[in-house]
């Protein structure tokens, strides 16, 4: 990967992660932590932070979106299928 895409893809994450509120940040680090754990040893060294941001990110907007409410119909429905 040349420094540039490598550059421009810091840029993007950095971007996504720009939202994530305090109240999410220490799940969404411990949660990326997990996730990462896994996945480390197989990508680069030098991309490390940025997956973490990137999966930090998408966890963060994940607990937005329960708070908000835009995922109660699908809890619902796989709550009913699990009773």
């Amino acid at each position: 990967m040349s420094d540039d895409h490598r550059e421009e893809l810091r840029n993007l994450v950095s971007h996504l992660g720009a939202g994530i509120r305090d109240t999410h940040y220490r799940p969404a680090y411990d949660a990326a932590a997990n996730i990462c754990s896994g996945v480390f040893a197989m990508i680069p060294v030098d991309l490390h932070d940025v997956m973490h941001e990137a999966v930090m990110a998408g966890y963060a907007a994940a607990l937005r979106d329960l708070e908000e409410g835009k995922l109660d119909n699908q809890v619902r429905e796989r709550s009913e299928i699990i009773e």
